[in-house]
Order: C-alpha cells, then structure tokens, then sequence
C-alpha cells in the first residue's frame, strides 16, 4: 500500500548517514508492519482511542505506537481530536481518529 507527500524528515535523526535517510524513504509511503498495526487497532477500537488504548488493543508497546501514530497523522490516515483523556499515568493524552482515507487501509 501507497501514500503520496510523505515529509521524511520527520523519520530520521537530523544529521543521520545515508543509509538511515535511504531507509526513511524507502518505508515512508508504506502503510506496512507497525504502523498497519497500529491502524488495524484503532479500527478494532471503533476508530477512536488514545495511544495507550490503542497499544493495548495491539499488544505492542507504547514506545512502538507512538511514532506510528504520528507518521500515520502525516499520512492523514489518523487526525487528532481535541478530545484528552488522562492515561494510567495521570497524563492527558489524545485520542485519536481514524479518518476517511485511513479506513481504505483497514481489512
């Protein structure tokens, strides 16, 4: 699967080597492993949870889901709402909106 206009930049170090770019671009436009995974749960989740819902409901970490689910905002397969709810550790945290485009990506 393909997405068009994806900003690499976000998914390697500043100043990182060559190979860690031609890694960057090489995944960007794929909705593929972690991030169809994190997709896939959000959708399991009625298309609306926060991050650490949507961790849980893929069995996967939160370290894991995060990144995903901002490269899938990048990708406008996710958006944001101005909904938060408080996580188990106390802290605000968006919850998040599987959008039109992103339910094309969805089994």
């Amino acid at each position: 699967m393909q997405i068009d206009d994806i900003d690499t930049k976000k998914m390697h170090h500043r100043n990182a080597p060559d190979t860690e770019r031609a890694a960057a671009h090489k995944v960007a436009r794929s909705v593929t492993g972690r991030r169809r995974e994190a997709l896939q749960a959000l959708a399991a989740k009625g298309g609306i949870a926060t991050g650490e819902q949507i961790a849980l409901a893929s069995g996967l970490s939160i370290l894991s889901i995060r990144p995903r689910l901002t490269e899938l905002a990048e990708m406008e397969l996710i958006e944001a709402t101005d909904r938060r709810i408080t996580n188990a550790w106390g802290n605000p945290e968006i919850v998040w909106e599987i959008t039109e485009k992103g339910l094309r990506y969805v089994d």
